[in-house]
């Protein structure tokens, strides 16, 4: 008789102590969390969201915005009934806005309590018209408590904390008179973190502090311009302004003959080829979006735009390549469409540009990716920073997004057809550049060349007193390196032959014996020989073109 076996089988809980982790903060930086509660203005139909940090003391956290506000009804759901994360902004098949018609952001309402890893508490207040039209407004207190939330490391070790049921925080609402001057959404915080408030503080010098201004074009001037590496460079307060330019759904800054690219450096032959007419069609596209969607970000008083303009050396080869496809994945619609930049041989400055950034329903994920999904079968650590580019995905891709929307499940097929399409894409845009930068050193060098024949021709002609003249001829590997013609009185150097191999050492053996030739072709004494000799040489061998 066999014996039986146990066998079972059921759902798979999630420890609430794993859950409550979140509320300590999920978000890389300050402004990625920041950019979360833009995320939610834009969502909620705002026209203006202000964020402001009451800088230099760093000590109040605002974020105001004028959009349709957050119903109590929504505030009971989120805080009270099912809780963090229960949200309903596409539910019933919505997937846009429904005054601007903008591609919804929000997926699971982690987003409100981003501010909770910049304070211990914060308060909002919505000012909203109900579903009956009803004018209505309340108040709130939030009170995050980290109390309770045991260290992950305390959890690993004890019998009991991993399955107890965890309070991160208290709340309470009051309802308020609606005010149609301040009908949106506000939170605001004079609460704190010390870790927040120290960094911004030591980020700014009083020589930096002179440089502060609300125009961002003087920011790039004043800082990002003159950040000779890195953003970073500029400390933190400087570089999560930079950060949220990026990352946000705002317009391209000023002109858009100018940003993201500046289409006057590209020469007339490039400017007429399909392939930068398409990608310009790209960046024209996305601009117009942006600005019919109405939406303002404003940070400290500065208004936020993608403040990018390529090339970044304005002594470079542009050009400009595009990217778009649409189709069904896994039964799954990706579409998406972008361009890619090189600047030939320069790397673009700063290196947080170089890279191809990829934007979500308009948002910024990640930052400028440097590796190109890890493109590695031939990256090139020099020409890879040549490269910027940005990758619009309209629809997809979503699945692939970690809680905090700031990076990928690279095993999410999305992800990977997305991947291979860019590295599908890269081969041609590096193996075009690699020729350019090959042409572009040989024309240098051509020209250096040029220059210094015509350069050595003259101290010839002058140290010899007009008897002699110098000019370069391929002679054969079999001629010397330098002979002399006694009937015309020419010396001719015979580029045919490399003596040494090398640049350096080839000119300076053609110089000194174009030197000594001239000398004895020129006078008779020896030591007036030696003088002419080292005068010519020594003026030959410090001109630089």
């Amino acid at each position: 008789m066999s014996e039986s076996r146990e066998t079972d089988s059921g759902r798979i809980r999630v420890a609430d102590i794993t859950i409550a982790q979140l509320s300590r903060g999920l978000y890389r930086s300050t402004a990625t969390a920041l950019k979360e509660l833009v995320n939610n203005a834009w969502d909620a139909d705002a026209t203006e969201v202000r964020i402001d940090t009451n800088s230099p003391e760093f000590d109040i956290i605002s974020c105001v915005d004028n959009g349709k506000g957050m119903s109590l009804d929504e505030f009971r759901r989120f805080f009270k009934e099912e809780g963090v994360g229960s949200c309903t902004k596409r539910k019933h098949q919505r997937d846009r806005t429904d005054i601007y018609h903008r591609p919804i952001i929000g997926r699971l309402g982690i987003g409100m309590l981003a501010i909770g890893q910049l304070c211990h508490s914060f308060q909002m207040e919505s000012h909203y018209i109900d579903d009956q039209g009803a004018r209505r407004a309340y108040r709130a207190n939030i009170v995050l408590t980290d109390v309770d939330i045991a260290d992950k490391e305390v959890v690993i070790r004890d019998d009991d904390l991993a399955t107890r049921e965890v309070d991160v925080g208290r709340w309470k609402f009051e309802e308020m008179e609606y005010q149609e001057a301040r009908q949106g959404f506000r939170i605001f915080s004079d609460d704190v973190r010390p870790t927040f408030r120290r960094e911004m503080r030591d980020s700014i010098s009083r020589k930096a502090a002179k440089g502060l201004s609300f125009r961002l074009s003087d920011l790039h001037s004043n800082f990002y311009g003159k950040a000779e590496k890195s953003i970073r460079d500029c400390k933190a307060y400087l570089e999560t302004i930079w950060e949220l330019c990026v990352l946000c759904p705002v317009p391209y800054y000023d002109g858009l003959d100018e940003f993201p690219v500046d289409i006057k450096l590209f020469s007339s032959l490039e400017r007429s080829s399909e392939e930068f007419r398409r990608a310009r069609a790209v960046i024209r596209r996305r601009q117009e979006r942006l600005l019919a969607y109405t939406f303002r970000v404003v940070f400290d008083g500065i208004e936020l735009k993608r403040h990018i303009q390529l090339p970044t050396d304005r002594k470079t080869i542009p050009k400009l390549y595009v990217m778009q496809f649409d189709d069904e994945v896994f039964d799954a619609r990706l579409s998406l469409e972008g361009y890619l930049f090189a600047q030939i041989p320069t790397a673009i400055r700063p290196f947080e540009l170089s890279g191809v950034q990829i934007r979500v329903r308009n948002v910024g994920i990640g930052g400028y990716d440097s590796t190109f999904l890890r493109y590695s079968e031939r990256i090139e650590t020099i020409k890879s920073r040549w490269v910027s580019g940005e990758l619009f995905v309209d629809e997809g891709l979503e699945s692939a997004l970690n809680i905090d929307r700031d990076s990928f499940n690279e095993h999410d097929e999305h992800y990977k057809k997305l991947q291979s399409l860019l590295h599908q894409r890269l081969p041609k845009v590096f193996n075009e550049i690699d020729r350019i930068a090959t042409e572009r050193r040989r024309d240098i060098g051509t020209g250096k060349d040029e220059a210094i024949d015509l350069a050595w021709q003259g101290m010839v002609k002058k140290h010899s007193r007009g008897v002699l003249k110098l000019v370069s001829r391929e002679m054969g590997q079999d001629a010397p390196v330098v002979s002399f013609e006694e009937k015309s009185r020419t010396l001719v150097l015979n580029t045919s032959v490399r003596p040494i191999g090398r640049q350096a050492g080839d000119r300076a053996v053609r110089a000194a014996l174009i030197a000594y030739h001239a000398a004895k072709q020129t006078v008779e004494a020896d030591e007036q020989k030696d003088a002419m000799f080292e005068q010519l040489l020594r003026e030959m061998l410090r001109y630089k073109p």
